[in-house]
C-alpha cells in the first residue's frame, strides 16, 4: 500500500529530480536554443539561463529533502515548490498563445505538451503536500538557531525578492524598464516564480530556525545565487548596469552566496536527519 509518505518520495524521486535536471539542462545549457528544446521561444538567453538556474537550484533543494523527514521537507520546501509551480502555471495559462503548440518538429511538440501538463498538475500536489505536511511544527524549530544578524538579513533578502517579484508578475510593463535586462510580459511572470520562490525559501529558513533543517533550502538558495551570478557574466553584454535594479541585483545575489556559503562547512551539517536511506 502507498502511503502519502511513500508517495512524496516516489514523486520527488521519480517525477520532480529528473524533470528539474531536464528543465536546467533545455534552460540553462540550451540558453539560446529555446525555439527547439523549449516550450516557448526565449530571445534573450540571459533570461533563459536565470530560469533555468531557477530549475537546477531547486533540484539541490529536493536531492536534499531526500535525508530528511516529510513533515521537515514539506514545511521548508512545500510552500516555496507551490509557489513556484503555481506561477509559472498561471504565466502559463496567461500566455499560451506564446507556446509551441503548432511547431513543426516534433520534438518541441513534445516538450510544449509535457511543460503544460506539468504546471498544470503538480501545483495541485505540491498544494496537497503543504496541507498534509508543511504546516507542521516541532521541537526542532529553532533547536538550532542562526546568530540574529544572519536572520535579519535572511528576512532582507526576503523582502526585496518578494517585492520584485510580486511587481514582475502584477505589472510586468512597469518594471521590466528598470530591470537590468529586457524582459516580455510572459518572461517577466516566469521569472516573477523564481524571484518569490527565493524569497518565500528565505522566509522559511527564518522561520525554522535550524541549521540542520534547512541545510538543504541553503545550499539550494547559494546554488541559485552561484548560477545567477554565471549567467550574468557569460552573457554580461545583455546585462545593462545603467538599469535602476542592476546593482541590486547583483547585491542580492552576492549577499546570498555569502549568507549561504556556510551551509557547505562540515560543522553546519551536523544533526540533519537522515531518513532517506
Amino acid at each position: 500500500m502507498v502511503t502519502g509518505r511513500s508517495f512524496t518520495r516516489l514523486f520527488v524521486r521519480f517525477v520532480a529530480l529528473p524533470l528539474l535536471f531536464i528543465a536546467g539542462v533545455q534552460l540553462y545549457v540550451f540558453s539560446e536554443r529555446t525555439d527547439t528544446y523549449f516550450a516557448w521561444t526565449i530571445a534573450l538567453p540571459l533570461t533563459a539561463a536565470f530560469l533555468g538556474a531557477g530549475f537546477w537550484a531547486a533540484l539541490v533543494a529536493g536531492y536534499m529533502s531526500w535525508w530528511q523527514s516529510p513533515s521537515v521537507a514539506a514545511r521548508v520546501l512545500g510552500l516555496t515548490s507551490l509557489a513556484a509551480t503555481g506561477i509559472l502555471g498561471i504565466a502559463t495559462l496567461l500566455h499560451l498563445d506564446k507556446f509551441h503548440l503548432n511547431s513543426p518538429a516534433a520534438l518541441t511538440r513534445f516538450v510544449t505538451w509535457v511543460w503544460i501538463i506539468v504546471y498544470v498538475v503538480t501545483p495541485f500536489i505540491f498544494l496537497w503536500l503543504w496541507i498534509a505536511y508543511g504546516r507542521s511544527k516541532d521541537d526542532t524549530m529553532g533547536a538550532r538557531p542562526f546568530p540574529p544578524w544572519v536572520r535579519t538579513i535572511y528576512l532582507f533578502q526576503a523582502a526585496l525578492m518578494l517585492i520584485a517579484g510580486v511587481l514582475l508578475f502584477l505589472a510586468p510593463a512597469s518594471i521590466s524598464p528598470i530591470w537590468p535586462w529586457a524582459l516580455t510580459p510572459l518572461t517577466a511572470r516566469a521569472v516573477s516564480a523564481w524571484m518569490i520562490a527565493f524569497g518565500l525559501a528565505c522566509v522559511t529558513v527564518y522561520r525554522e530556525n535550524n541549521t540542520a533543517n534547512t541545510l538543504g533550502a541553503r545550499i539550494s538558495l547559494l546554488a541559485f545565487c552561484v548560477l545567477q551570478l554565471i549567467a550574468v557574466a557569460r552573457y554580461f553584454p545583455s546585462f545593462e548596469l545603467a538599469k535602476p535594479l542592476a546593482w541590486v541585483y547583483l547585491l542580492l545575489m552576492l549577499v546570498g552566496v555569502a549568507a549561504n556559503l556556510p551551509a557547505l562547512l562540515p560543522a553546519d551539517q551536523i544533526g540533519v536527519v537522515d531518513e532517506g536511506r
